[in-house]
């Protein structure tokens, strides 16, 4: 074929004047008319497919001449479209991808293929960005996924090389019998955070587990070589990206810097974290986590170090060294030439960081809640906890995105690691128009003014949290503080009343007097747990509700005078829960979910299923879709919220019934959420969702969600398992395997994934065969012969709990009745069965129970006592019982078969349904759900009332005496002394 016609691409002009760069997309246009074969064919064929070749080049000239180099991608490029380009790829299908690329192409050169992978993923990612499909904290996480893959890719072959070398490294575990060492690659910075940028550099810190040796070398020496191995094939140059790295590594975060071993056993690197390291080094573990290797290396070495980090007392010295560090960072810049950087820069990237980190820092051991990672998400948990004012998160989060977009832009100009504004006033204006400043007459001025606003916002802020204004902030607080418990209600029943008479000022209802205003207030308050903290919350709500109505938002409108009193109680009541922080609901959607809320609820999964299914809209991304079903959700459970909130003071009897009403109406949430989510994640692998009740494989719920007993903030004990023989029709050439782990990858995304929603549930799947490090799909085979030779008894115990929730399920009531069978056989032949469940009992109290506060879950006397009662006598004496009846009744069938005596029976019954009662209500009047009653006496007072108790000390009476009774029953049948 000759050269392609100068009209092949027809005329564009119109096109064109919507870039950034018209005349340099031009040029590259005649540089394609160059091209040969199929690429050129598909470009003259597909008109959308020339445009978005001719964006990518306008927004970043180096991944335009990236395609010129390696013109394949452009074909390949056509083929992401629809669905493909509208997804956040996860680092499963990464990974999944990379190892097909890397089998068809790599020629034995696997290095070469994670080049051209990377460049190749580049490209999709940045034309998602340019063309607006992702948002900013998608670009990252997807940028920070496919680090990952390289990274865990390389450790792959780094590991087969050195292990063929050497032999593989040995240890010694607990129990003396050797077994495998393990290393994990840190990630710690921007990778560590899951918000990596195009042209970062990624922070790693080596750690491995396991003193030993290969055979002819000691351990740390072979994870030394592959760590050496691992970064200088990352840091491979490559021609696919014009000669470029694949990744630079920077390691000077490992203990003692440049001057530090490369690799370092787990207790020595913690041991240095806890008595040598300086307080920066601490605050840089904030954003650790395993990017690649053993997660559960990681785990040993971060549970190690994690009290160092986060103290119920910030770290001495800590916020004067962030401080410090600013300054230092500021006196540099200063003497640096050359235009603003977005980095580091007065008001800048870096300060927004230290911000956050410096309150995270102060406030992290005491609120759990604000340790997350990533800094969108972590400003909105500090605005929660009203460590940050709302307005403070919003200027926060407006300069981090516009700031984070500039840098973007500037990087992808030539794939460099910048982060300078340029000098001149034509290539600023270029920068302008990246950024979306298009149509603007003078984009550059346009680009500055809101340059200047968004800094001087964050460096404003700085100073309130970090600078000369945080004495007064401080002071602020303190005085906050020292109200009388008398004086703040009234405080902030001022503030609402006030809020909602300006709202009937403007039109909106209620239009009611002040002083009627506050009256209706005062009463809504007078049933509440904790007036202080409703009043707090009302006030809260009313300011939000009017800062809507001055925004000119639209669609809502509150109740007229006759329901408001009514509103407010509700609204009393449930701003009483500390959990409601927990749940991401906003002004507008609070009121639509107190207002729709019925003294009682439908206990119905499928009721559930088809008001989350509502939300879903077939032509959005699942992305967009997984925030939806977050909404969904979080209003479903605000009502259940409620119901429950409703129900402090009343009698035990009468509590205990709405207590097992809210956990079957939550447990049917869960059952509805995961029937959903599953659709969805079959979907995202490019199954049909329709197929679901087809597909033999099911969810298997355990623990809370197998014994219909979920409550506020319990984690979902997940097992997913498949019928590995059966054909699968309509999923592709997937094995069975490929399918179910794809799917399970994707399903746990879906249901745990933060975003600004939220997220769903915690997803624990340590109950599977092998646990941490089983697969995490299981065919039905697998785990009937694993229940049978290789689990534990504990793991016999807990799999009595186990039942289909979502899934095929004639397949899942299969797979469960064959577990069970397989479970008393394997229990039957346990002539220790007593004696290990025994032990394992003691072990648990000695690790989780430390503390000198009662531990109502795991220490003696706890409702894991009860588990360990229940399930041993329903092992030892064979009874079969529907886990979905819950504990109590499983008591009942204990004692009337003969397994309990009466005087065991009853003080197991009342003494569960007592520690669950407290459970129920720590969970709702806490800001997390804990184990231990409470030290502070606010809580215990809140406590005591919600459970109908005159005094703390009747309640603490109660709570030992119930504990006492249950562990002499645990001692007597497991013959503990």
């Amino acid at each position: 074929m000759g050269p392609m016609a100068v009209d092949e691409f027809g005329e564009i002009d119109s096109f064109l004047n919507t870039l950034p760069d018209p005349a340099a997309a031009l040029l590259f246009r005649t540089k394609l008319l160059e091209l040969a074969g199929k690429p050129r064919e598909r470009l003259a064929a597909n008109r959308v497919l020339l445009y978005r070749v001719l964006l990518i080049q306008s927004y970043s000239p180096f991944l335009g001449e990236a395609l010129l180099r390696n013109p394949e991608l452009i074909t390949w490029l056509e083929e992401q479209s629809g669905p493909k380009l509208d997804r956040v790829k996860t680092a499963e299908q990464m990974a999944e991808e990379l190892a097909r690329f890397s089998a068809r192409t790599a020629g034995g050169n696997e290095i070469a293929a994670a080049a051209v992978f990377k460049i190749r993923e580049m490209v999709r990612i940045y034309l998602r960005d340019c063309a607006g499909i992702a948002t900013l904290s998608e670009i990252t996480e997807e940028l920070s996924n496919l680090a990952d893959v390289i990274l865990r890719f390389t450790l792959m072959l780094a590991l087969t090389e050195e292990e063929r070398l050497h032999g593989a490294p040995l240890t010694r575990d607990e129990r003396g019998r050797t077994a495998n060492a393990e290393m994990a690659v840190v990630a710690l910075g921007k990778l560590g955070c899951r918000e990596l940028n195009y042209a970062s550099d990624v922070d790693l810190l080596f750690v491995y587990t396991g003193r030993g040796n290969t055979g002819d070398i000691s351990n740390k020496d072979f994870f030394t070589r592959v760590a050496e191995r691992l970064v200088r094939m990352a840091g491979t140059r490559h021609e696919s990206s014009g000669g470029t790295p694949i990744y630079r590594t920077d390691l000077r975060l490992r203990p003692y810097g440049r001057d530090g071993d490369l690799v370092w056993e787990a207790s020595r690197a913690a041991e240095y974290y806890r008595s040598k390291a300086q307080n920066w080094e601490r605050q840089a573990l904030i954003r650790a986590r395993a990017s690649a290797g053993s997660q559960a290396a990681f785990e040993t070495f971060f549970e190690m170090v994690r009290g160092s980090i986060f103290r119920p007392d910030v770290l001495p010295g800590s916020m004067h060294d962030v401080r410090r560090a600013k300054e230092k960072i500021d006196r540099r810049e200063a003497a640096r030439p050359g235009g603003f950087n977005v980095k580091l820069g007065v008001g800048g990237i870096r300060e927004i960081e230290f911000i956050a980190q410096a309150l995270q820092l102060e406030h992290g051991g005491r609120e759990p809640w604000v340790r997350s990672a990533q800094t969108l998400i972590l400003l909105a948990r500090l605005a929660e906890k009203r460590l940050l004012s709302e307005s403070e998160r919003a200027r926060l989060s407006a300069a981090y995105s516009f700031l984070r977009t500039v840098e973007h832009r500037l990087q992808m100009e030539h794939g460099a690691q910048t982060h300078s504004l340029p000098a001149t006033n034509e290539r600023l204006t270029l920068l302008a128009r990246k950024c979306g400043y298009i149509d603007s007459a003078d984009p550059a001025s346009e680009f500055q003014r809101d340059l200047k606003r968004h800094t001087l916002a964050v460096r404003s802020i700085f100073n309130s949290v970090l600078g000369e204004q945080r004495e007064d902030r401080a002071a602020q607080r303190q005085s906050h503080e020292a109200l009388e418990p008398g004086q703040e209600p009234d405080r902030f029943i001022r503030r609402a009343a006030l809020a909602l008479e300006k709202l009937g000022s403007q039109g909106q209802r209620p239009q009611m007097a002040f002083e009627d205003l506050t009256l209706t207030i005062t009463e809504a308050l007078k049933t509440t747990v904790n007036p202080v903290r409703s009043a707090r919350g009302v006030a809260a709500w009313a300011e939000s509700m009017e800062s809507l109505a001055g925004s000119g938002e639209a669609g809502f409108e509150l109740p007229n005078k006759s329901e408001l009193p009514s509103l407010l109680r509700d609204l009393a009541v449930v701003s009483g829960s500390q959990y409601l922080s927990r749940i991401v609901v906003t002004p507008l959607a609070l009121i639509e979910a107190l207002t729709k809320a019925k003294s009682s609820f439908t206990i119905s999964a499928p009721s559930f299923a088809r008001e989350l299914s509502a939300v879903l809209d077939p032509d959005a991304t699942l992305a967009a879709n997984a925030d939806a079903l977050r909404r969904a959700h979080h209003r479903l459970a605000l009502r259940i919220l409620l119901h429950d909130m409703r129900q402090a003071g009343t009698a035990f009897e009468l509590g205990w019934e709405a207590l097992r009403s809210s956990n079957l109406a939550q447990t049917a949430l869960a059952e509805a959420v995961l029937q959903v989510a599953s659709g969805m994640a079959l979907s995202s692998i490019g199954v049909d969702e329709l197929l679901l009740p087809e597909l033999p494989f099911a969810v298997i719920g355990m623990g809370r969600l197998g014994h219909a007993g979920m409550d506020h903030g319990s984690d979902l004990d997940l097992m997913i398992v498949y019928d590995g023989g059966a054909p699968q029709q309509g999923v592709g050439a997937r094995s069975s395997d490929e399918l179910f782990t794809s799917f399970a990858s994707s399903l746990i995304r879906i249901l745990s994934a933060v975003t600004r929603e939220g997220f769903l549930y915690s997803v624990d799947m340590r109950l599977r065969p092998e646990g941490k490090h089983g697969a995490v799909a299981q065919s039905l085979s697998g785990l009937l012969a694993y229940v049978q030779g290789r689990a534990s008894a504990w793991e016999h115990s807990a799999y009595l709990k186990a039942r289909e929730v979502a899934g095929h399920p004639a397949f899942g009531q299969r797979a469960k009745g064959l577990l069970l069978e397989s479970v008393f056989d394997a229990a039957s032949r346990n002539g220790s069965l007593r004696e290990e469940l025994a032990a394992m009992r003691n072990r648990l109290v000695k690790e989780k129970a430390r503390g000198s506060r009662s531990n109502i879950k795991w220490g003696p006397g706890g409702m894991t006592d009860v588990y360990f009662i229940t399930r041993y006598l329903q092992l030892r004496d064979r009874v079969y019982f529907e886990p979905e009846k819950g504990t109590t009744a499983l008591i009942r069938r204990l004692n009337d078969c003969g397994s309990l005596n009466s005087e065991q029976g009853g003080a197991l019954f009342e003494g569960y349904r007592f520690l669950r009662m407290l459970d129920h209500w720590m969970r709702l009047l806490l800001d997390r759900p804990l184990p231990e009653a409470p030290s502070s006496q606010t809580a215990l007072t809140d406590l005591t009332r919600a459970m109908g108790f005159a005094l703390v000390e009747d309640l603490g009476r109660e709570m030992r005496d119930r504990m006492t009774r249950i562990e002499a029953v645990l001692c007597k049948i497991l013959d503990i002394r």
